[in-house]
Parts: C-alpha cells; sequence; structure tokens
C-alpha cells in the first residue's frame, strides 16, 4: 500500500497537483514506512508542489521553525508529510549544524522574519557532553546535568524574544556510548541518577507559557528505536535513527495543531466488534464481550480510555451498523459497560453508509467532519471513510483487538496545550444540542459508495471444507435470515447426500480484502407441502419451481447490494435451468422484520410472506458487485 501510494503521489505532482488537493492527504496517511514518508515530504515539500497545492487554498499555512544539537536532514520533510496529511502546509526555516543556542541568543536572525508559530529544538546528549572536559569525572558530570535546566530555562527567556512563538524541547536521552563508558556500577547509577534528574529539570520547564517539553523515552518507545546506527552518526552526524525522526515529526506535528486550533473535538465509536466484542443484532446482548477475560477485557479498555477522553472534552458518538433500538439496549443494560448512554452527544445506529451518519453526526453536534476521528475495526468501513470524508481522521486499528486503546491513544489526535472549565463539561454541552436535533440527516450517494467499495461475491457449493461455516451462518444470524429456520450439521450433510437440498455459501471481497464467508442459502425443487420448515421435494429434475427456503447474510456487508445480487443469480441459474420461477419466503422473528419487504423489492410477488418470480424477464444485476467465476453456481437438487 505504501509504494502503491507513493506512486501515487508522484503521478500527481506530475499531473499538476492542483486538481488532486484534496486526495494528498489520504495517501500521505497511507504511508506505513519513514522512508516513505520522507519521501512524500520532498517530493510535495519543493517550491513547485507547494505553490500547486497553495494554490488551491484548502491548505493552512504555518511557518515553523527548526534547531537541533545533530544532524536532522530527514526532519523538514518528514514534517511535511505529517503536516499535509492534516490539510497544514508548512514553511520551515532551519539552521546551521548545532546552531540552536547561538541562533536564539544571537536575536535568532534564521527564524525571525519567518515568526514561526511554533520551533522545535530537538537536543541529543552533546548539549550536555560538549562541556564536560572529563566525561569520566561523575561529579563533573552530575554539575553539568544540574545546570542544563536552568541554562534551558534562560534560553527560553531569550526564545520569547526572538522569534517567540512555541517552543519544542525534549528529554535528553543518555546514550549507550556515553553510559557504557563506565566500568563500575556505583559510577554509573550515579550519571544516570543525575541525567534522570535533569531531565526532571527539564519537563518541569513545560509550566512555562507556550513551552511544550516532549518525553524523549516515550517517543523512542513508540518508534521502535531511538539512536542512529554507529556507521550514520560516523559518515552523516546522525544521533537519531530515521523511525525516531518520523515519530518526531508526527509528535512535532499534533503540537502544530493544538497550536492551529485544529486538534480533532469529537471521538466516533462503531460498536460490534470495537465497543465490545460479537454482533448485538445476532448474538444478542448477553453474549457480548465486555470486561472479564480477552477479548473482553480489550474492548473494556477502549471504552474506558474513551471515557477519561470525554471527561477531558473530547465528544463522544456512535456510528454503527444496528438497529437502533437494539444497540442502545445494549448500551444502556449490559451490566459490563464502562461507558453508558450519557456518555455519548450523539448517536447514530441505522444501515445508511457511514460517510453521511458521521456527516449526520456533525451537523447535529455543529462541528466541522475535519474535527472528528473514527474507529472501526472494519477496514472496508475505514477505506470507505478515507475516500468519502477524507477530512475525517481514521485510527488505523489493529488486526488484534488488544491494540485497540493503544492505537487510538498513541493517534494523539485530540492533544491540546491546556484545559480549560468549558473543556470539562463540553460533553454535556454538546449532548444537549444532539437531543435537540436527533432526527436530523444527511444524504449522501449510495451508489458512489458502492461503486468504490468494489465487492466482488463468488458462489461456493456446500462441501468438507465450507460445510461448518455455512451451518455457523445459518445458526448465528438473525437479522438477515430470511425464514429463521437454523440448520444443524447432520441435517445439513444428511439432506445434501440424498438430494433433498442444495446448500451455498457466499463468499465477499472488496477493495480492501477478502470478507470471508459473509452468506449462506438453501435450495429446494418445490412439489408442495412443508418440510423443515420448507416446502417438500421429491428428489432432482422435477421441473418444478426453485424454492430458497433459506437465505442468510452476515450484518457487515449489508447495504452493499450483495443480498440482492445473490437472488439475482439464483433467478439467473433457475432460468437456465429451465425452471419455471423462483420463491422465497419471509418468515417473521424477532429479528428480520425490516427484511419482510426484501422479496417484492427484488420483483417477487405474493403476500403473507410467500414470494414467487417468474422467470420470464430479470432486473439487472447491480453492476457494483462483481461476480467470480470458477467456483461454483446455485442449482437446485
Amino acid at each position: 500500500m505504501s509504494g502503491d501510494a507513493l506512486t501515487e503521489l508522484r503521478a500527481l505532482k506530475r499531473a499538476g497537483l492542483a486538481d488532486s488537493a484534496d486526495r494528498v492527504p489520504a495517501l500521505l496517511r497511507s504511508l506505513d514506512d519513514a522512508l516513505d514518508r520522507e519521501a512524500a515530504g520532498l517530493l510535495l515539500g519543493g517550491r513547485a508542489a507547494r505553490a500547486a497545492l497553495a494554490s488551491t487554498g484548502r491548505y493552512a499555512p504555518v511557518a515553523l521553525g527548526l534547531l537541533a544539537s545533530a544532524t536532522v536532514d530527514p526532519l523538514p520533510h518528514l514534517l511535511t508529510a505529517a503536516l499535509l496529511a492534516e490539510g497544514v502546509q508548512p514553511e520551515t526555516a532551519t539552521t546551521g549544524f548545532n546552531q540552536w543556542r547561538f541562533e536564539i541568543l544571537s536575536g535568532a536572525p534564521n527564524l525571525k522574519d519567518p515568526a514561526p508559530a511554533v520551533t522545535a529544538c530537538l537536543l541529543d546528549d552533546t548539549a550536555v557532553f560538549e562541556k564536560v572536559a572529563d566525561p569520566l569525572d561523575a561529579a563533573e558530570v552530575e554539575a553539568r546535568c544540574a545546570a542544563v535546566p536552568a541554562e534551558l530555562d534562560a534560553w527560553l527567556t531569550a526564545f520569547e524574544g526572538a522569534p517567540g512563538g512555541v517552543a519544542v524541547l525534549n528529554t535528553l536521552p543518555l546514550s549507550a556510548l556515553r553510559r557504557d563508558r563506565y566500568v563500575d556500577y556505583a559510577t554509573k547509577a550515579r550519571v544516570e541518577a543525575a541525567w534522570h534528574r535533569m531531565n526532571a529539570g527539564i519537563l518541569d520547564l513545560a509550566a512555562r507559557p507556550n513551552v511544550v517539553v516532549l518525553a524523549t523515552e516515550s517517543l523512542a518507545a513508540r518508534a521502535g528505536s531511538l539512536a542512529a546506527t554507529d556507521r550514520m552518526r560516523h559518515i552523516a552526524g546522525h544521533a537519531w535513527s530515521q523511525e525516531f525522526l518520523d515519530t518526531y515529526a508526527r509528535e512535532v506535528a499534533r503540537v502544530v495543531l493544538a497550536r492551529l486550533g485544529r486538534a480533532r473535538k469529537c471521538l466516533v465509536l462503531d460498536l460490534d466488534h470495537t465497543l465490545w466484542g460479537g454482533v448485538v443484532g445476532d448474538d444478542g446482548i448477553p453474549a457480548l464481550k465486555i470486561g472479564g477475560s480477552f477479548p473482553g477485557s480489550a474492548h473494556a479498555e477502549l471504552q474506558a480510555l474513551a471515557k477519561d477522553l470525554s471527561r477531558q472534552g473530547v465528544l463522544l458518538t456512535v456510528c454503527s451498523k444496528n438497529d437502533d433500538a437494539v444497540a442502545r439496549e445494549a448500551v444502556a443494560t449490559h451490566p459490563d459497560m464502562v461507558l453508558g448512554p450519557d456518555d455519548f452527544s450523539a448517536f447514530r445506529a441505522n444501515w445508511d453508509p457511514k460517510p453521511g451518519n458521521v456527516a449526520a453526526l456533525a451537523a447535529e453536534l455543529n462541528i466541522g467532519t475535519d474535527a472528528m476521528v473514527f474507529v472501526d475495526d472494519n477496514p472496508a468501513e475505514r477505506g470507505l471513510m478515507e475516500a468519502q470524508r477524507p477530512e475525517v481522521a481514521v485510527v488505523a486499528l489493529p488486526d488484534d483487538p488488544a491494540g485497540y486503546a493503544s492505537a487510538v491513544a498513541r493517534a494523539g489526535l485530540f492533544n491540546q496545550f491546556s484545559l480549560t472549565d468549558e473543556d470539562r463539561v463540553r460533553g454535556e454541552l454538546y449532548r444537549a444540542r444532539g437531543r435537540r436535533d436527533e432526527l436530523r440527516q444527511t444524504a449522501v450517494s449510495v451508489e458512489d459508495y458502492l461503486r468504490e467499495l468494489a465487492s466482488e461475491i463468488t458462489v461456493e457449493e456446500y462441501g468438507t471444507l465450507n460445510g461448518a461455516r455455512i451451518t455457523q451462518l445459518f445458526g448465528k444470524t438473525n437479522q438477515f435470515n430470511l425464514t429463521g429456520i437454523r440448520y444443524g450439521a447432520d441435517e445439513v450433510a444428511r439432506r445434501v447426500e440424498t438430494g433433498q437440498a442444495a446448500f451455498f455459501g457466499v463468499r465477499a471481497t472488496d477493495a480492501f480484502g477478502d470478507n470471508g464467508l459473509v452468506g449462506a442459502l438453501a435450495l429446494v425443487r418445490e412439489t408442495g407441502g412443508p418440510e423443515t420448515g420448507g416446502p417438500e421435494t421429491d428428489g432432482p429434475e422435477t421441473g418444478g419451481d426453485w424454492t430458497i427456503e433459506n437465505f442468510v447474510l452476515s450484518c457487515r456487508v449489508f447495504s452493499r447490494s450483495i443480498e440482492q445480487a445473490v437472488v439475482g443469480l439464483v433467478l439467473r441459474a433457475a432460468r437456465d435451468a429451465g425452471a419455471p420461477g423462483v420463491r422465497g419466503r419471509h418468515v417473521p422473528t424477532a429479528k428480520n422484520g425490516r427484511f419482510a419487504d426484501f422479496y417484492p423489492s427484488l420483483g417477487f410477488t405474493g403476500q403473507d410472506g410467500d414470494f414467487r418470480h417468474d422467470l420470464t424477464q430479470l432486473a439487472e444485476l447491480p453492476d457494483w458487485v462483481a461476480v467470480g467465476t470458477g467456483e461454483g453456481k446455485f442449482h437446485a437438487p
């Protein structure tokens, strides 16, 4: 994905960028490699590219300053990539190697004119040891460490005079080469202790206005590395690894966004498989996995994080494909739910495409969609949001729920300089507004959504490899379960073997990957009379109507026209086999009421749940759902 995005960025640049400015942030956010992000920043940071993007008026300009005690050549490019991904175009001014102290104390000759809104000063342990005559003298190192916070405090005072703005400092890491030169543990401990006291003093500088201090160890843990390789240190004078610089750039970008008032305000949460394990519509509320052992513990952890964010002014909303009443009941009644109904400022549980629902949530809350952060376990929904609402920040959740909370926290999209009393009561203010505007909806183009999703379905006949999943789908699916018939594994095998019924699975893929076996269907040939909840059969090739004895589909692929495509394929297969018609049934259950008109919506006629479609004229299949070849084709026994 990363290479494809970089290739597309190059193509967009060759095309001039101005007509594709909206596409750039999503492509930058999809880059998952630090070197690719540096390359993208270099690509988009040139004069022509900058002018093209600026001409669109879609990127907020910002002046940045960058100082360091070591070589940080990749950093301006990484900053460019990180900020353009958030709709901000930086103009970065830098100084020469290790000029951070002289630049500020001499009145910021290189930074003064740009008047940077934010100046990042990245220091390594050179800033300490360059004033230590004998590094083996522990007493001298202790004295030097004790002096550093005061020196930086004076430096900040000078900084306020020129260039001013927000200063970003960092705690200083003690490099392995410095630390490991001591051979006795007593001296190691003395130096380490002095170093920790120094860094504590540096962190205290964050109490000054317009000063941010980043904890280097935390960034290094996130990056997975801290120091440059020995070879890069000798050849290029690098102190920091590429991964660390990338992480640092993204953290500085968050500071810039906070400085510009562009920190996100609203967390949009999916429900099934995100806030809890399981599908509430199919599994029922008691079966949801929340709290207790894994994976319930992971979902509870995400809820606890959301709750803490809410207490700091972040608005919480729900955007879920569910029946509204079922979703609200789960939130309100499950005993292990960390979040309750009062924690959410707005709630959208329905079957509409999520980009439209997110827009409706934003309108209800009277905030921009660019203030929203979308969290959903389903990569297809995340990709759709990025395509339809590129201004919405989408958190890239890992496959394992264990990492959900860490991924949201690590994104840092709500970071602010400080909280106000208004921040702490913001949730209640918005909840009141949300209740007044609860019924307001925003429509989107469903067809565009479906075309971009590029769904493909493949029909699989029942067999040893998919039999368990087909049976499971019939057993667990509650909502799109048109007759409520639940077949046992033995029953399915027996009926297939005796030719009484044919069973099929439907696999669905889309632009984002394989959704797996998401549907199951049972076909019989009608002879009249019930059998296993459906019509009796008299064996193969009687020439009667085909009957869809039951059809189930996972809610994870609802509203993508897959259900229409499957029935359309059955109709065509029946026509090709010479059948006079196809029958379908809807038997009401507690969960499938919204699909009572499913068959009539596809041209079937009838009443009281029994419908028939003759095969003289068939509607076109939805052309945004492709049909895979080579696997199987529907047939009646």
